[in-house]
C-alpha cells in the first residue's frame, strides 16, 4: 500500500504551481555533507558524525515536502524588508521554526529528530548564496543556475576563510547580504570586457514588503555560451561560469559550516540538561494523506456498516481540503444504495492536544458538498461534521469523524443519522 498511495500523493501535490528552488537537491546534499566534514575540525562537533545522514536527509527533504512550502513557507528571503505573500511566509519564519523545534526535540532527548530538522535549517541557509533566492527573483525549475552542478572539486579543499559560530538567523542575514553585494558590484568575464551579474538577476525597482525583483537585461542566460548584452552578443568561457557557482558553492559551505557548529554544541547543552522544552501548543504540520475507513452509519432506521477511502490535503492558513467515498456494506436499507462521495472543506484547528512532545490531536469542523447513489439516481447532499486526526511516525495517520448529512434522500441509510468511521493508512508530513 504505501508505495501508490505515495505516488498518489506526490501527483497531487505536483498539481500545484512548480516551487521555486535554489540549489538543486543533490547539490544540497553535497553542500551538506561537506560542511559537515569540515566542522567535525571543531571542538564539541563529534556528534555531527553520528547524524551526519539524518541532516543530509533533512536537506533534501526540504526541497521535496512540495506540501509544506505551498502551504507555509517561501525559500525566500531579503535582509531588511519581509517577503511574506498572502498565503506564505518568507525563509526567516521557517528557519525560527525550524530552530524551536531543534531545540524541543534536543530538550527531550530525541537526537535523531533534532538533527534531521537542522538539515532542513541548513537547506535555508544554504539558498542564501543563490542570487535569485535574495535579489529576489521569481523562477521555475528551468533556472539555469540552479542546473548547473557543484563539481567534487569546488568542495575538495576547505576554504581559507574561518567564520565564528554563529546561528541560523545570523547565518541566513550574513550570506543573504554578501550574494548581494557579490550580484551588485561583481561582473562576468567576457571575450573583450565584462557583464555585471546585475544584467543576470536584476533588484526590485522599489524597495518594499513582498516587492520582487526579476531576470535582467540578458534574462535566463546563465551558463550559455553567448550573452547578448547592450546590442552585443559576447562569448563567455565555461570557465567564468564554474568560478562563480564555485565561489557561491563554497559561501554556502562557510556558512553552514558555522552554523553546524554552533548548533551541535546548542543542541548538545540542551540534551545534557534535558529541560524539556515545548512549545506552549501543539501546531499540526500540513500533511497528504491517503487512508482507508470504516465504520457505521446509526439512524431511526437502523445501524449500517460503512467502509471506504479518503485524501488529506493541506491549504494555506491551516484549512485543509477532503475527499472521500464511503459505501454501506449492509443494513436493512441496503438494496438499491449505492455510495456517497464528499469533497470538504477543513477548518483549521478549533482544539488541539499533546501527545508527548513531538505528536499531538487537532479537531476540525468540516463542510462541503456531496453526492449520494439512492435508487439509481445521484443526489445533492450537504455534508457537515466533526474530525479529529492524529498522525503516528512519519507515515501513519489516524483520523475519526463524525458527519451528517444534510438533505439526504429518506431512502439512504444516512438519512436522519450520524455516520462514525474511523480511518488509517499513509502520510506525508513535514518530515
Amino acid at each position: 500500500m504505501p508505495l501508490l498511495p505515495a505516488r498518489l500523493l506526490l501527483l497531487a501535490t505536483l498539481c500545484l504551481p512548480l516551487a521555486a528552488r535554489a540549489f538543486s537537491v543533490t547539490n544540497h546534499e553535497s553542500l551538506t555533507r561537506a560542511a559537515v566534514d569540515e566542522a567535525l575540525a571543531a571542538e564539541g562537533t563529534s556528534p555531527l558524525a553520528e547524524y551526519r545522514e539524518a541532516m543530509v536527509s533533512g536537506t533534501r527533504k526540504e526541497d521535496l515536502n512540495l506540501h509544506v512550502k505551498w502551504t507555509g513557507w517561501t525559500h525566500f528571503f531579503r535582509p531588511g524588508t519581509s517577503l511574506d505573500t498572502t498565503f506564505r511566509k518568507d525563509s526567516s519564519a521557517r528557519i525560527q521554526a525550524l530552530w524551536q523545534e531543534v531545540e524541543e526535540a534536543a530538550s527531550h532527548g530525541d537526537l535523531e529528530r533534532a538533527y534531521d530538522r537542522v538539515g532542513h535549517l541548513v537547506h535555508h541557509i544554504q539558498d542564501m548564496a543563490v542570487p535569485m533566492h535574495v535579489v529576489p527573483v521569481m523562477h521555475t525549475l528551468s533556472d539555469r543556475f540552479e542546473q548547473h552542478p557543484i563539481g567534487q572539486k569546488a568542495l575538495a579543499q576547505p576554504s581559507a576563510r574561518v567564520l565564528e559560530p554563529m546561528s541560523g538567523e545570523e547565518a541566513q542575514v550574513s550570506l543573504a547580504l554578501e550574494t548581494l553585494v557579490v550580484v551588485r558590484s561583481d561582473v562576468l568575464a567576457v571575450e573583450g570586457g565584462t557583464i555585471p551579474w546585475s544584467a543576470f538577476w536584476a533588484e526590485p525597482t522599489q524597495e518594499g514588503p513582498g516587492e520582487f525583483g526579476a531576470y535582467g537585461t540578458v534574462g535566463n542566460a546563465f551558463d550559455t555560451p553567448q550573452v547578448t548584452w547592450r546590442g552585443r552578443t559576447w562569448a563567455v568561457d565555461p570557465a567564468a561560469y564554474e568560478a562563480f557557482v564555485t565561489a557561491r558553492a563554497r559561501a554556502a559551505v562557510d556558512y553552514s559550516r558555522a552554523f553546524l557548529i554552533w548548533a551541535t554544541r546548542r543542541v548538545t547543552a540542551l540534551d545534557q540538561a534535558r529541560a524539556q522544552l515545548a512549545r506552549p501548543r501543539w501546531i499540526p504540520p500540513p500533511a497528504l494523506a491517503l487512508e482507508l475507513m470504516g465504520g457505521a452509519v446509526t439512524s431511526f432506521q437502523g445501524l449500517s456498516p460503512v467502509a471506504g477511502a479518503r485524501a488529506l490535503i493541506p491549504l494555506p492558513w491551516t484549512f485543509g481540503l477532503s475527499a472521500s467515498y464511503a459505501r454501506t456494506l449492509g443494513g436493512p436499507l441496503a438494496a438499491g444504495v449505492g455510495g456517497s462521495w464528499t469533497l470538504a472543506l477543513r477548518s483549521p484547528p478549533l482544539l488541539t492536544a499533546r501527545l508527548g512532545y513531538a505528536k499531538g490531536l487537532d479537531l476540525r469542523a468540516t463542510a462541503g458538498a456531496g453526492l449520494s447513489s439512492v435508487g439509481g439516481a445521484l443526489h445533492p447532499e450537504l455534508p457537515v461534521g466533526l474530525r479529529l486526526h492524529t498522525q503516528w511516525g512519519q507515515r501513519l495517520s489516524l483520523s475519526m469523524e463524525a458527519q451528517y448529512r444534510a438533505f439526504a434522500p429518506s431512502a439512504a441509510p444516512w438519512a436522519q443519522g450520524v455516520t462514525f468511521t474511523v480511518g488509517t493508512g499513509f502520510t506525508w508530513g513535514d518530515n
